[in-house]
């Protein structure tokens, strides 16, 4: 009998914040699945959500490198859905593991790219950045007919046009391109209306209104900026 595959959001830094779902299953599954950037560098989610994990579970690291040749990534993501197929054919239960939400700009998507249609998968939904953050600031993202636009930054965006075409908008990747989109915030005149969050949930949480104090950004960074003026408790 084949084992299950999980998709399982630990959200974006507080243990608190994982759904009661996400417990019961991380208690009894056989296969943790941790992605990493680089191989030994260690997994955020499961430093998230290790009180949860039965002691019992192997861990299974898989690297998913962050490089710009496109064919050697599909290769690597295929590869590692290989390795995730035949741990299923023996019968072994996995939940891959994920900061945030598993569907909004996350590793696991990866794999389901690749994983055989025969394989069962469940995916439960964790508190993306932005949500922790509107509700650790108690700033709403949307109001009433508002629209809102999630962006993961690069060299390609269009940051004034982004700007001056959306009401709310959340910046997710920011810290190479960071001194791009504070120039941008600046020309279209909304320095006053933004709030910039990292490592929200942790111990080194910072939280920021005004950008130019920031020197460097922290990779857990997002901006949410709102053209109605971000009043935050």
């Amino acid at each position: 009998m084949r084992g299950k595959f999980y998709g399982i959001g630990v959200g974006v830094g507080d243990p608190e914040l994982i759904t009661m779902k996400a417990v019961k299953l991380l208690k009894n599954v056989d296969i943790i699945v941790l992605p990493e950037a680089k191989k030994t560098e260690g997994s955020t989610a499961f430093d998230i959500a290790k009180d949860y994990i039965d002691e019992n579970a192997q861990k299974l690291f898989l690297e998913f490198p962050m490089i710009s040749d496109e064919e050697k990534k599909k290769e690597i993501r295929r590869n590692n859905a290989k390795k995730i197929e035949q741990l299923l054919e023996n019968g072994k239960n996995m939940a891959f593991l994920t900061i945030g939400d598993p569907m909004t700009y996350s590793t696991y998507t990866y794999i389901l790219d690749y994983l055989g249609s025969e394989f069962e998968v469940e995916t439960v939904p964790g508190i993306t950045s932005f949500n922790s953050i509107a509700s650790r600031v108690n700033v709403p993202l949307v109001i009433g007919d508002e629209d809102l636009k999630i962006i993961s930054l690069s060299s390609a965006t269009k940051l004034k046009k982004e700007i001056e075409g959306n009401d709310n908008i959340v910046f997710m990747k920011i810290s190479r391109y960071f001194d791009k989109l504070r120039a941008a915030i600046k020309e279209t005149g909304n320095s006053e209306n933004v709030i910039l969050v990292s490592n929200c949930g942790k111990e080194d949480e910072e939280i920021h209104t005004n950008l130019d104090e920031i020197e460097k950004v922290p990779y857990f960074s997002t901006l949410i900026l709102k053209k109605g003026g971000v009043k935050h408790g």
